[in-house]
């Protein structure tokens, strides 16, 4: 699955969040699915609503980060696509 820099996605409902010694849980309500991710993938959860694309998020991860734009959006594509896998994330 590819997706667009420019496609709008939004978290799905029923997820709840914790942040334990700097990685966080994400649990799927409706499966009880629980994912584990890192500091700046629970960063880059907590900024979503704010930034809906890929391209928006990557942007916002290289101004906060300073990682070269072509390894930011590369790495925020494929965690997209991981948590949409995961049932975490849906296009709007």
């Amino acid at each position: 699955m590819t997706l667009l820099a420019d496609q709008t996605l939004r978290r799905r409902e029923n997820i709840e969040t914790a942040e334990l010694d700097g990685e966080w849980l994400l649990l799927n309500i409706d499966t009880h699915a629980i994912t584990k991710v890192n500091e700046l993938g629970g960063y880059i959860w907590s900024i979503l609503p704010d930034y809906p694309t890929v391209s928006e998020l990557a942007d916002k991860v290289h101004i906060e980060y300073g990682v070269e734009m072509e390894v930011v959006l590369g790495d925020v594509q494929a965690f997209v696509e991981m948590l949409i896998e995961a049932g975490l994330l849906i296009h709007a």
